[in-house]
């Protein structure tokens, strides 16, 4: 496994937002306003939609508060992104893990990924590999850094966690095995009356969790 490079420090994790040409407010407001949405959802929309709700609430909040900052939307088929075409970064959404937003733990996405995650993170691994070279060779790279903004919301302490990290590689199961770098963004309290639900196998379903009868 590949050394990580976390960053848990507020002036760091300040820093490395910066040249990523993101905020911390930006990215927590977005996962907030997704949990707001949620909670308006009852046990009379399906299952399924609790979670997709939550996650395209996300994705849609991130694209209006990164605007301003020079990011715009984009989708590839139904893989949906907020791109920095000039930085050449892209970030994603996804539930994760209980480790989400733990810093001495090791997270993994919740659903399983399908194709155009397998080839953002090859993607990825390509683009590292020209960080290493000649600056004259790495203007040469082709394609998007992608970024996961991964969410974790736990009923028990009663917060969703949250981190931006990129990911280096990815299991057969479509679980995110390795992380290059991880940025950790603290947690958002909530005490809403929430109840965990478990996400379908389906590639790129992002299905968490809905509120109690």
């Amino acid at each position: 496994m590949s050394a990580i490079v976390l960053f848990e420090n507020t002036d760091e994790i300040a820093s490395r937002l910066d040249q990523l040409e993101v905020n911390e407010v930006a990215l927590r407001e977005a996962v907030y306003q997704g949990h707001l949405q949620r909670t308006r959802l009852t046990l009379n929309h399906p299952t399924i939609y609790h979670g997709l709700n939550m996650w395209g609430e996300i994705v849609a909040a991130l694209r209006e508060q990164l605007r301003p900052l020079g990011w715009t939307r984009q989708e590839v088929g139904s893989y949906a992104l907020t791109a920095h075409e000039e930085r050449g970064l892209a970030i994603t959404v996804a539930s994760g893990d209980e480790a989400t937003g733990n810093p001495s733990a090791h997270p993994c996405n919740r659903s399983k990924k399908g194709r155009n995650t397998v080839e953002a993170i090859e993607a990825n691994r390509q683009l590292e590999l020209f960080e290493k070279l000649p600056p004259e060779i790495q203007d040469e790279a082709d394609g998007k850094q992608t970024w996961v903004l991964m969410h974790h919301t736990d009923t028990v302490r009663g917060e969703i966690r949250l981190e931006l990290s990129r990911p280096s590689s990815i299991g057969k199961d479509g679980k995110i095995s390795e992380w290059s770098e991880r940025i950790i963004l603290g947690s958002i309290p909530f005490d809403d009356d929430l109840v965990e639900i478990y996400p379908p196998s389906g590639p790129d379903i992002e299905i968490d969790i809905r509120r109690k009868a």
